[in-house]
């Protein structure tokens, strides 16, 4: 059975890769930490970057810290493949982030780029729950299910602890 759970990499303020788990090595379709590193963020993209968009995301990553972000992206493997994940980025207050990937649809045409605010985060992890006890809990789609509850979890209680210490 394939491996269900989030994947990591951590990133430095510039977006260059300082370490990732062998989850995130897998689903980027990378052999190694060596060979991640030694490509460009953008080598990932599920379509050629646009400068406006970053900078957009940049603006909205930033406004939103308060609250915090999780978005749902589609993006390229080095085989081709595009996977569309739910993707969470968490300041690790020493300079560093680390991104948490969850599989959404794999393979996906869907290319379309959502956020959510807290609010968002906790109304999933809500609904996913009810999902949870209606299925066998033996089952692939109750595996991936717990995985994305375990996901949001984790960043409901970072995105409310945030908010909690800037009132």
């Amino acid at each position: 059975m394939p491996w269900r759970g989030a994947a990591s990499v951590t990133l430095d303020a510039d977006g260059r890769y300082v370490d990732a788990d062998v989850h995130a090595l897998e689903l980027l379709g990378v052999a190694s930490f060596e060979e991640l590193r030694a490509a460009p963020a953008e080598r990932f993209a599920a379509l050629p970057p646009d400068p406006d968009e970053q900078e957009a995301f940049r603006r909205a990553y930033r406004a939103s810290r308060a609250e915090g972000l999780l978005a749902e992206v589609a993006f390229r493997r080095l085989d081709g493949e595009l996977v569309r994940v739910r993707m969470a980025i968490i300041e690790q207050g020493d300079g560093t982030y680390r991104a948490l990937f969850y599989v959404v649809e794999r393979p996906t045409k869907n290319l379309t780029a959502r956020l959510f605010r807290i609010s968002d985060v906790l109304a999933e992890w809500r609904s996913a729950e009810r999902e949870l006890v209606e299925l066998d809990p033996q089952s692939d789609e109750a595996h991936k299910v717990t995985a994305q509850i375990d996901l949001l979890r984790e960043q409901h209680h970072r995105l409310f602890e945030r908010a909690r210490q800037r009132r």
